[in-house]
């Protein structure tokens, strides 16, 4: 839920800490738990312009790494909001696993590329 939190706007975090203190007067989250959550909101509401400048500071392909991770992260979270978070690990692993394979995969094309080129020319004549 923490990771939730994140996507919110500014705008609702105020629904955000009421809803806590809704829950922490029904007695649904412990009043560890709802400090714990008034903290990450607050730090959300803190960190958000510095991350903003640092973003705006980055060249385009560093942000596409960036990005990269970003959407591991979303769907990781959605993953172990779904199915748990020992099968989100896993599917994650698995799913960086394809992406070093396909590097590797494009590195190896890139290298063959002109050999298999010189074969087909050598072939037609």
């Amino acid at each position: 839920m923490r990771t939730l939190l994140f996507w919110l706007p500014d705008e609702a975090m105020v629904l955000v800490v009421a809803a806590i203190g809704v829950a922490l007067i029904i007695g649904f989250v412990s009043r560890r738990a709802a400090l714990g959550l008034l903290g990450t909101v607050v730090l959300v509401l803190l960190a958000g312009p510095f991350i903003d400048a640092l973003l705006a500071l980055l060249p385009g392909w560093l942000l596409l790494f960036v990005l990269l991770f970003a959407a591991a992260a979303l769907f990781r979270g959605a993953l172990s909001l779904l199915l748990g978070a020992r099968a989100a690990d896993e599917a994650v692993g698995v799913l960086a696993a394809e992406v070093i394979r396909a590097g590797f995969r494009l590195v190896f094309l890139c290298l063959s590329l002109p050999f298999r080129l010189l074969w087909w020319a050598f072939r037609r004549a």
